[in-house]
């Protein structure tokens, strides 16, 4: 059940990121703004993990090759095209596309580490994606038709799914903490040239901004988030933790809406009420 409650609380957490990236997407460079999310989370779990320590159990090239590229091609690349995806296409239709990303992760794991797809998850996954659906498929923004934000939807949903099954791989080469860690420094690193190379460096008046909005996905999405995922991979699995991460676009909805004074849409609350069965049936 812990596996099931981080779960469900990284799903909160990441349900902030469409709106704050439609607030300052005037601001957002992909590339720069992921680097900088993962700065704000390194700094946010650094005291923690100087206390701890950093547990590599594995220090091997092939353990150091999984590590890199769960953390390059899933949080590093797939959150770059997201984020790019939600620009061109907006918030609604690039969750709804992306988030595909469950079907992706569940066919890899069977494939690749022979997890089990039982009927159980199958029938909770469609459950949980039909669910999104219902919740979003009418929002004016899925009217955005551009085929390169498409597209960029879609490559993040295959990213991510590769990258889910490798955090379930790499977790027996590091614990929990020292996985998410290390992930972070390998995005900071690797973002940073990237952003500067392919988008030079932002303008004097959008830092502040962009500051802004990476600090806040950066502490909360990753620093948070990204810890509870690898941890409710370890505990329940690829699949489970995918199925209960179709909570994020639902609440993604609900709290702008709420935030903003408005009373979720009964589509809403039926497609959250329809994800909350498809986790429940992924349980048995």
């Amino acid at each position: 059940m812990l596996g099931y409650a981080a779960i469900t609380v990284a799903s909160i957490m990441w349900s902030l990121n469409p709106a704050v990236v439609s607030r300052f997407r005037a601001f957002i460079k992909p590339f720069t703004y992921t680097a900088l999310r993962a700065v704000a989370a390194i700094l946010f779990l650094t005291p923690v993990v100087t206390l701890g320590g950093i547990g590599i159990q594995d220090g091997s090239l092939s353990a150091l090759i999984v590590i890199v590229l769960s953390a390059i091609i899933g949080p590093g690349l797939g959150d770059a095209l997201y984020t790019k995806s939600i620009q061109l296409i907006g918030g609604s239709l690039a969750v709804l596309i992306s988030y595909t990303y469950i079907f992706v992760a569940q066919v890899i794991a069977a494939v690749a580490i022979g997890e089990p797809l039982r009927y159980t998850l199958i029938a909770g996954s469609m459950t949980a994606f039909a669910g999104i659906a219902v919740a979003l498929l009418r929002s004016e923004e899925t009217s955005k038709l551009d085929l390169k934000g498409l597209a960029c939807a879609v490559g993040a949903a295959i990213l991510w799914g590769a990258a889910t099954v490798m955090i379930k791989i790499a977790l027996a080469y590091a614990d929990t903490l020292s996985l998410t860690f290390v992930r972070l420094l390998v995005i900071a690193i690797t973002f940073f040239p990237l952003g500067l190379a392919l988008e030079g460096l932002p303008p004097r008046t959008h830092m502040r901004p962009l500051l802004i909005a990476s600090s806040i996905t950066g502490v909360l999405g990753w620093g948070i988030g990204m810890y509870l995922f690898v941890y409710s991979i370890f505990a329940i699995g690829v699949s489970a933790t995918a199925i209960a991460t179709a909570l994020t676009p639902v609440l993604s909805q609900m709290s702008t809406k709420l935030i903003a004074g408005e009373k979720p849409r009964l589509r809403q609350v039926l497609g959250a009420l329809l994800i909350s069965i498809g986790i429940f049936l992924s349980m048995f």
